[in-house]
């Protein structure tokens, strides 16, 4: 199920067990409010029980499944950053989680040690699409009165690489520097850009073999300190993404399920296809392994290595 259609699926009926993936927090914590509120509005702490890494234990999730709610009619259950499970631990909760009464709701932010469990309805928390991040936004503007440009608009989705998280904390201060109407240049000048987003704009000026911009961006983010080799991954990553884009037949949600991406990712790197041709693509490919080879066995350092594969690129 997606998040977008949980509030209406909760109206009709509420489920026992939940499983929350993805990786948008302020999502997952939108998902956990709708249960949540589902459950009654009218729930005391008695029958909100939570569980994490500090708390955990089988043995407790199970007590609280059984117990009864206390004057109403069903209780909440939480679970979250809960990393590793024993295989004891495993058959206590396969058992509990599977018998869960008709007066308790569990919710799990998934992790890697609920992969055992094959109940539950599974909520995609990951990131929205553009629409949906653009009603939210106009939505928030306008409880202050304040307007944003298309333009503007777009930009902000943009930048902040479709997370909802990092959208409601950039919108914050965009809307407190801004008095009425939010432009473009606000966006750009107030919101720092994460790699995700600067990763697209060096592949776009690379394609549109425009030297001085591919080579100050590549600056900016050397300049960040961050390890050369997160870099040199997330380029390489990047144009693997692209070539699957341009040689695939695959549709858009098809490919972004075979890649493991969001289906705005496809889209994008469908975009920046066009600026390359399929024997460029090819090339780019092979010299990215080429280079990966040669780091790893030391003949070349990571931060030339990422000089070297931007300059062939803009000179394929």
């Amino acid at each position: 199920m997606k998040f977008i259609e949980l509030p209406q699926k909760l109206k009709q009926q509420v489920l026992p067990l939940y499983i929350l993936k993805g990786d948008d927090e302020f999502v997952i914590a939108s998902a956990i409010k709708h249960i949540s509120n589902a459950c009654g509005n009218e729930m005391s702490d008695f029958n909100k029980t939570y569980f994490d890494s500090e708390n955990f234990s089988a043995q407790k999730v199970q007590e609280a499944i059984e117990m009864l709610p206390l004057g109403t009619d069903r209780k909440f259950v939480l679970i979250r950053s809960v990393s590793k499970l024993s295989e004891a631990d495993k058959k206590i909760l396969s058992a509990s989680l599977s018998s869960i009464p008709p007066s308790t709701t569990v919710v799990i932010i998934n992790s890697e040690a609920w992969k055992f469990l094959k109940i539950g309805e599974i909520v995609d928390c990951g990131k929205l699409g553009q629409d949906i991040l653009e009603k939210y936004i106009r939505v928030e503007l306008n409880k202050k009165n304040q307007k944003i440009t298309p333009d503007a608009l777009k930009a902000l989705v943009e930048i902040c690489s479709y997370d909802m998280t990092k959208i409601s904390c950039e919108l914050k201060k965009v809307s407190a520097y801004c008095e009425d109407e939010i432009g473009q240049n606000d966006v750009k000048a107030l919101v720092e850009p994460d790699y995700e987003y600067q990763i697209f704009e060096l592949s776009e000026s690379l394609g549109n073999k425009n030297a001085s911009k591919s080579l100050m961006l590549l600056s900016s983010f050397l300049q960040k300190k961050q390890p050369v080799q997160v870099l040199f991954s997330l380029i390489a990553n990047h144009f693997r993404r692209i070539a699957h884009a341009s040689f695939s037949s695959l549709s858009n949600s098809e490919l972004a399920n075979l890649l493991g991406v969001k289906e705005y990712a496809i889209v994008k790197a469908k975009e920046q296809a066009k600026s390359y041709s399929k024997a460029q693509l090819k090339n780019i490919l092979e010299v990215l392994e080429n280079v990966d080879n040669m780091v790893k066995s030391g003949k070349m350092s990571a931060e030339n290595a990422i000089y070297y594969v931007v300059f062939k690129i803009l000179y394929c």
